[in-house]
């Protein structure tokens, strides 16, 4: 049995756990219909479990320190400072995916849980520390994947699917903001409550050097019942599997990803006052970047299970901030084709 380790480094801007979701089903984006000209299994079920932690603030590519954000009692308010900061932000993503392929197309079904979990400090009385949970299910999506040219050495494959708003956008929670539980920030709300288009061009060289380039995409639909809409996104990815190792098969890779800020607003989470974002989180302009990914991975199979792991923190941010910038990812997966 051949063991695994990875390094990688996954950028991501500021974003809710429905974006975070989405990084896993590029996976599933690229789930190859032929391995080295041969078709791939009839069924594919697989496991994805994805972690990343964000903390410490960034505005464009600078960092800004805490203490510069926080207002205290007895400092001048501005648009620059905030009653409210959030701290270290977790989220967690269980995917479960089944595939079905056949004669070069293919159609993928994926469904999210997702746990999140924000820490705050506040110069409000009462609320100097504290923390916000929101769990349960995220946005289900269902693609499909067609080969477009096929030979013994290379693949062209499209997908494109759909993502149905099944996650909620009305999670709540007791916040400084008033008494009792009210709705909560963006950063805590599990889907997008829109009907979103996952799109994506893959093309898959084998031989001696195995290498991967992929185009994806995510386009929203109109704005939720909310009134707002998560950032369209696109995302271009590059991948080479290092090849003449027995025990598994290491890779490495990079990605640049440019995401939009959040449209319209929740204003839910606004305060009354000439400044009205009680939190940097509640600004719906201050989400979204530019970054760039790397990441160096391992995969390794043992009797027909699949496992890839891969471990990594940023390389670059370029960030609508201020807003918490990326520490640190954590991606695994299994899958079994039958």
């Amino acid at each position: 049995m051949a063991a695994g380790f990875s390094l990688s480094a996954t950028v991501s801007a500021q974003g809710t756990p429905a974006e975070f979701a989405e990084l896993s089903l590029q996976d599933l984006l690229h789930i190859p219909l032929y391995e080295s000209g041969v078709a791939a299994e009839r069924w594919t079920f697989s496991y994805h479990y994805s972690r990343l932690t964000l903390d410490g603030y960034q505005d464009g590519d600078s960092k800004i320190a805490k203490s510069e954000l926080l207002w205290r009692p007895g400092q001048t308010r501005s648009q620059d400072n905030y009653p409210v900061l959030p701290t270290e932000i977790t989220q967690q993503v269980h995917l479960l995916a089944a595939a079905y392929q056949s004669d070069g197309w293919g159609l993928t079904l994926s469904l999210p849980y997702i746990k999140q979990s924000t820490d705050h400090i506040s110069s409000i009385p009462g609320y100097d520390k504290f923390t916000i949970h929101s769990e349960g299910l995220g946005d289900v999506s269902v693609v499909g994947s067609y080969s477009l040219s096929q030979t013994l050495l290379s693949n062209w494959t499209l997908t494109a699917g759909l993502s149905f708003p099944t996650g909620s956008i009305d999670e709540k929670g007791d916040t400084p903001r008033a008494p009792g539980n009210q709705q909560l920030p963006y950063t805590m709300q599990l889907g997008s409550g829109t009907y979103d288009l996952p799109l994506s061009l893959r093309y898959q060289s084998w031989g001696q050097h195995q290498w991967s380039l992929a185009l994806s995409a995510k386009l929203r639909t109109g704005k939720n019942d909310r009134g707002y809409r998560l950032g369209n996104y696109w995302r271009l990815s590059g991948q080479y599997d290092i090849q003449g190792f027995d025990w598994g098969q290491p890779y490495i890779g990079a990605a640049y990803e440019d995401r939009q800020a959040i449209h319209g607003q929740d204003d839910d989470l606004t305060v009354a006052g000439a400044y009205p974002y009680p939190a940097s989180i509640t600004n719906p302009d201050l989400f979204g970047g530019r970054q760039l990914d790397l990441k160096v991975g391992m995969r390794w199979s043992v009797a027909g299970h699949r496992f890839t792991s891969e471990l990594g923190a940023p390389l670059y941010q370029h960030l609508n901030g201020p807003q918490p910038r990326e520490q640190w990812q954590l991606r695994l997966k299994y899958e079994l084709g039958i």
